[in-house]
């Protein structure tokens, strides 16, 4: 019987044609690993929120995790290693949260129905700014709901105040 692997072809190597920036960013935004949003949520800092360019911290759930939910101590515990690390290595001092409608973190790990989710995730943005200052006091912080409509995403400021 012969063996079958599902060995990816090798390529050749890629030269990318964007000068790499040494000098780094002073800006960082979090936001769920769902690449169904990374296009639109990179179009957004680039062009929405004029970003030259920001350090990523892109997880399932993106905000959530700083959100205090039971169900995701770990991943909270990771999510704030991870931010105080780039917060402290890259001098941050602002920081924008980005959740999106639709998030498989919050019907999947948390076993959360869609009714109410929308309010759920805008105070999960403002528990998980809280949560960040009191960790990382310096930081300027913005959240936003990246939302659906029809094939557009948009996103919507969402007050956390402090």
């Amino acid at each position: 019987m012969a063996s079958h692997t599902n060995q990816v072809p090798a390529r050749s190597a890629f030269s990318s044609k964007q000068p790499f920036n040494a000098s780094g960013f002073l800006t960082a935004a979090v936001y769920c690993s769902d690449g169904r949003f990374a296009d639109q949520v990179n179009e957004f800092l680039h062009h929405g929120l004029r970003l030259d360019g920001y350090d990523r911290l892109a997880i399932a759930g993106g905000p959530a995790c700083f959100a205090g939910h039971f169900e995701a101590y770990r991943e909270e515990e990771g999510a704030v290693s991870h931010m105080r690390f780039l917060a402290r290595l890259h001098k941050l001092n602002r920081l924008i949260l980005i959740s999106h409608e639709g998030c498989g973190f919050y019907s999947d790990f948390l076993h959360l129905t869609e009714s109410g989710l929308h309010d759920r995730l805008r105070t999960d943005l403002v528990r998980a700014a809280h949560r960040i200052h009191e960790v990382e006091p310096k930081l300027a912080l913005e959240a936003y709901l990246a939302r659906l409509n029809g094939s557009t995403v948009w996103f919507e400021p969402v007050l956390i105040g402090r």
